[in-house]
């Protein structure tokens, strides 16, 4: 899985490079436009594949799941935007924290030993909650801060990049169906290619210096929420394979989604926060999840 970082990695550090080095102001149009498209093709795979349909859902994993995706997680981005520091940053990092159910989630529970099954149901019900909160949720915080962000640009986005996307895909799985495999690699080489594109039109305005000064953020959620599903699962009284069902797509982001909508509704400028805290909820789930598989923790 720490594979999948390098292809991402490289990219970023390769758009960055070379948008250092060449003038891009005269091509940003094009660049902007180019983003348009490989936002569309970074998310449109993987919706051919969502099912709404869903097995029983226990009850007491997806109250815990909802607790800490609606309740921890706006609270955390509320904190977040109190504090000093980079201005994007913290906007970046405050909507990608409102976007529950990572992209890997259910490659983290079959690491660590949960249950397949009661992950997937709670995946649709909190990435569908997530959909239809996020508007509401992100204007709601930003607006205490005086932020400025519309909620309507904001639901048109999810439109665009959400909505449309799983309406086509779910057409369109009638009559063709890829391989999961499939559907990863083309997910990975579109997004590999809009890092790039990102880095690269945006790169005189990038300080990797904040990248410092966000870590802690990223690292301190991303622990605080394993350690309260934790709290949550002993409350619950809620098993060893029910609570690493649910752990992960409550900790970890949709960090592609809120790129996407990020990249169209304010600025590209903006995902390249969210791919940091990506990179960082990789690295500290996959050591969580292994840790639980080899009953470290």
């Amino acid at each position: 899985m720490i594979a999948k970082l390098l292809p991402i990695f490289i990219s970023a550090l390769t758009g960055y490079t070379l948008g250092r080095l060449v003038d891009t102001g005269g091509v940003q149009g094009l660049l902007s436009t180019l983003i348009t498209a490989l936002v569309f093709t970074t998310i449109f795979p993987s919706m051919i594949l969502f099912r709404f349909e869903s097995a029983g859902v226990s009850k007491r994993p997806m109250l815990a799941s909802l607790l800490v995706n609606f309740v921890y997680s706006p609270l955390f981005a509320l904190m977040i935007l109190k504090t000093g520091g980079n201005h994007i940053m913290k906007v970046a990092l405050a909507a990608s924290l409102l976007m529950p159910v990572p992209s890997m989630n259910s490659a983290y529970v079959i690491i660590s030993g949960g249950n397949l099954e009661l992950t997937v149901s709670l995946m649709a019900v909190n990435f569908l909650a997530g959909v239809a909160l996020y508007p509401l949720l992100l204007s709601t915080i930003s607006g205490i801060h005086n932020l400025g962000i519309d909620p309507f640009q904001i639901s048109k986005t999810l439109l665009i990049v959400i909505v449309l996307p799983l309406l086509l895909g779910q057409v369109l799985r009638k009559f063709v169906t890829p391989s999961r495999e499939m559907v990863s690699k083309f997910t990975e080489v579109s997004l590999s290619a809009l890092v790039f594109t990102i880095f690269l039109s945006k790169a005189s305005l990038i300080h990797p210096t904040s990248f410092i000064f966000q870590l802690p953020y990223s690292a301190g959620f991303i622990l605080s929420s394993i350690f309260l599903s934790e709290m949550l699962s002993k409350l619950f009284r809620i098993k060893r394979e029910e609570h690493l069902s649910y752990v992960f797509l409550s900790t970890g982001k949709n960090n592609s989604t809120v790129i996407a909508i990020l990249t169209l509704a304010l600025s590209p400028l903006y995902a390249v926060y969210v791919m940091f805290h990506q990179f960082v909820q990789i690295v500290l789930l996959l050591a969580y999840a292994t840790a639980k598989a080899e009953k470290i923790i």
